[in-house]
Parts: C-alpha cells; structure tokens; sequence
C-alpha cells in the first residue's frame, strides 16, 4: 500500500508540516529576531548613551590606547627649523608627551591630537608633528620610550592667536576585528579634552 496518500500514514501537508520540518535552532533565531523588532517598535532599543568626555588638566596622562597621551602645552611661533611656512601664516603648536604602550613600534601618534573649532586653520588634524628633541619628523614610535611631540598646525596670521584652545586626545580600542579575524587597535573616539593656555613665542 503506498504511503503518499492523504491517510494517516501520508505525507503532512501545509504550512504546518513545513514549519515542522525546520530544525529548532532556526526557530530560535526566528524568535529573537521577531523580539528585537517588537523591541524596537516598543523603544527597548533606545542607544546606550556614552559616558560623557572627561575634562583633565594640563600634564594629566590620558589612556589613548595604544598610546598614554599628556598635553603638556601650547605655543603659537613664527618659522621653525627644516618647516615652510605659508605666507600670512602662523605655527600653532600643541605639546605632548606619548608613550607606545604597545608591543611594537607603531605609526599613527598623529591622530593622538586634535584642534575642533580652533578659528584660522585648515583641519583639525595636525599638519606636522616633529619631536622636540632634534626637531625631525618621526614616522613610528619604540614601543615603551616616553618622547615630547610638537603637534603642529599652519594658523591664518591676520588675527592674533588664541588664549586658550580646547584640545581633544584621541585613542583606540583593541579588539578582534571580525573581518580580518586578528586583533587590530579600531574604533577611534575622543578620550579627554584639555583646555590649554596659549604661549605667543612669536618674534615679530
């Protein structure tokens, strides 16, 4: 007697069968998704807020993984050795100890710095940055050797320069990158903001 008739014995039929016939981990997954978009119509989504940005001081050590950041000052100058300068301009310059904290050399210190809505320049992002020893243009950085760093931007010369500019210190996270499936140093965001003085060391 065949068994692909509809008697008890037969083949379901319908949507039910077919839903039987799924594995149970698919159903699981079903379930979740249609809890998150209930969720989410619901406002059980709603963004986790992140902690506000700390204020530190002048000289305070920020971790700005894979870097320990200390703005230390703030210059505004007139030319400087091995550097051209536009005309009609001015060098702002931010001072800064880093550390590599990491297991090997590493570029990518000038991103530590940045100057957000500091009137006459070009980027938020530094132009230069030179270490104050020797006044050379480093391209990485030994890992767990403390340097001074001059971060340094070309600043439109017709106004006098600020008193004050809001510096922020930017750092990393590492962690898995789920691409490349290797442990990369990602996810930049802004870790303190300094408020520092700034020094006219300018000649003219």
């Amino acid at each position: 007697m065949s068994n692909h008739g509809g008697g008890p014995g037969g083949r379901r039929a319908g949507p039910a069968a077919r839903l039987l016939a799924v594995p149970l981990r698919w159903l699981g997954i079903g379930a979740g998704v249609a809890g998150l978009a209930a969720s989410g119509l619901f406002g059980g989504l709603d963004q986790v807020e992140k902690p506000e940005v700390p204020t530190v001081e002048v000289g305070r050590t920020v971790d700005a993984g894979p870097w320990n950041v200390a703005v230390t000052g703030s210059r505004a100058v007139d030319e400087l050795p091995t550097l051209h300068l536009g005309d009609g301009k001015r060098w702002l310059a931010v001072l800064a100890t880093i550390r590599n904290t990491d297991a090997e050399s590493r570029a990518g210190f000038g991103d530590t710095i940045r100057l957000p809505g500091v009137a006459g320049l070009d980027d938020e992002r530094p132009d230069q940055v030179l270490l104050v020893r020797d006044a050379s243009r480093p391209t990485y950085l030994n890992p767990g050797l403390l340097e001074e760093l001059a971060f340094l931007w070309e600043q439109d010369d017709r106004d006098p320069p600020p008193s004050r500019i809001r510096v922020e210190v930017w750092g990393t996270t590492r962690r898995l990158d789920t691409i490349g499936d290797r442990w990369e140093w990602l996810d930049p965001e802004c870790r303190a903001v300094v408020e520092v003085p700034v020094r006219d060391r300018r000649i003219g």
